[in-house]
């Protein structure tokens, strides 16, 4: 057996519930380069690129394990199950409300004959997360991914996501506690936080329980390490987060902001609520509290109808709200969207978002240079992540990548103090040495 992933940390949650599932029943996993019995591949389908990624891993599946039953789930097999089961080698195609049944759905396929089973049922159904046997750990993993949401109530006109997703729907605190106590046994020293829209979290639940009040309880477990929050839109930064981060120092000083744009007509036409100004009160409303804090966001280049006057607005917020790790993608069309019908005369040349998406990302990489030379010379605390060559390869509280010469395969997972000696110029990271031992 062997279990592919593509996308977000919720589907990496998920896969290694789907792999627990089927080492439960007897399955092995197989080793690099073996012929697998089983194939399941659990998809993306957040653009057009991610689409034809998943096809093309299908296919690849099909190459390197002929004869094995290939089973399909995720975000494409929802948004195009019959164009799945047409592809070589699928054996049964789930959806994302059947994902967590696989198995029971496998074993009734797998007494049947013929190609193309599809189970993909309206997720626009679905009023709660699946319960779960708890997940043992991640395979080649430094950290652990600790989902506590589903799903998105938001109607971005660009996005694809709440129609294969579902409802927002969040995991009752008290299961999201003992899944993150299962993952400290097993020796994870950093936790991260996910969701498909985290922000969101406890507005369905009884008591309505925040993401603040989720992330103490968790920091409150004995033997906790460190806590990593995902992705979210700046808007939903409450006051309990922002104190909560002027608090912990194992809440680690980063965060990911879905901001997307940083002028007011685009947000307003992709449906991102408030304006720039708000964004950038709560980013100055968290560096108050964490004045280290490393801020990364998600934008989205050559929306329908950006000028060029409403670019120079996001390349200036980025720059005010020192933003230094960005995630810049080039807009295309999405079939399924509003932005889709939109009028042909709104598009912006593709030419012109590329040379636009390069700026932006330019002004990142500026960013990012002076939050790497501010470290030099203080102390970090690293999750080493992997070994390479012999260079232990990690990442600081702040998300920084750090790289530290003779590293020892011990080390790998462990979070160390390290003093920052330099930069890495050519991979936009620092340089360090285990404190108290010099190399």
């Amino acid at each position: 057996m062997t279990v592919l992933t593509m996308g977000c940390r919720v589907n990496q949650f998920e896969s290694a519930l789907l792999g627990q599932g089927g080492t439960a029943r007897g399955y092995r996993v197989a080793e690099a380069g073996e012929v697998a019995e089983l194939v399941v591949i659990n998809t993306c389908s957040v653009t057009g690129e991610s689409d034809r990624q998943a096809r093309q891993l299908i296919r690849r599946a099909f190459r390197d394990h002929p004869g094995a039953r290939i089973v399909v789930t995720g975000c494409y097999a929802q948004n195009a199950p019959e164009q799945v089961a047409e592809l070589p080698g699928v054996a049964l195609v789930l959806g994302n409300g059947e994902k967590s049944q696989l198995w029971a759905w496998l074993d009734g396929a797998m007494a049947r004959e013929g190609p193309g089973k599809i189970q993909v049922g309206d997720v626009s159904r679905l009023t709660r997360v699946p319960d779960q046997d708890p997940v043992e750990r991640f395979a080649d993993r430094a950290r652990a991914f600790l989902q506590a949401q589903d799903g998105c109530d938001r109607a971005c006109a660009y996005c694809v996501i709440p129609r294969l997703r579902g409802p927002s729907r969040s995991m009752p605190p008290e299961r999201v506690v003992a899944q993150a106590s299962r993952f400290l046994e097993a020796g994870y020293e950093e936790l991260v936080l996910t969701g498909v829209n985290l922000g969101a979290y406890g507005r369905d639940l009884e008591g309505r329980p925040t993401l603040a009040e989720l992330a103490r309880q968790i920091l409150a477990i004995p033997g906790v390490g460190r806590l990593r929050i995902s992705s979210l839109d700046p808007l939903d930064i409450d006051a309990g987060l922002i104190a909560l981060l002027g608090e912990s120092e194992r809440l680690c000083g980063h965060l990911h902001l879905s901001i997307q744009s940083g002028d007011d007509g685009v947000r307003r036409r992709m449906g991102r609520g408030r304006g720039r100004d708000e964004v950038l009160e709560r980013i100055r409303r968290v560096r108050l509290a964490r004045p280290e804090v490393v801020l990364g966001a998600d934008f989205i280049v050559g929306f329908p109808g950006e000028s060029e006057a409403a670019f120079e607005q996001t390349l200036a917020l980025t720059d005010e709200a020192e933003l230094a790790l960005l995630h810049v993608f080039p807009y295309s069309i999405r079939p399924d969207t509003p932005a889709a019908a939109w009028s042909a005369a709104m598009l912006v040349p593709g030419d012109r978002i590329r040379v636009r998406a390069a700026r932006l990302r330019s002004a990142g990489e500026a960013q990012l240079a002076r939050v790497l030379a501010g470290r030099v010379g203080r102390e970090e605390q690293v999750l080493i992540e992997n070994l390479e060559a012999g260079v232990a390869v990690g990442k600081s509280a702040g998300f920084l990548s750090v790289r530290l010469p003779e590293g020892q395969e011990s080390w790998r997972g462990a979070v160390l103090p390290v003093t920052i000696e330099g930069v890495d110029a050519t991979c936009y990271g620092l340089i360090g040495r285990l404190s108290g031992r010099v190399f």
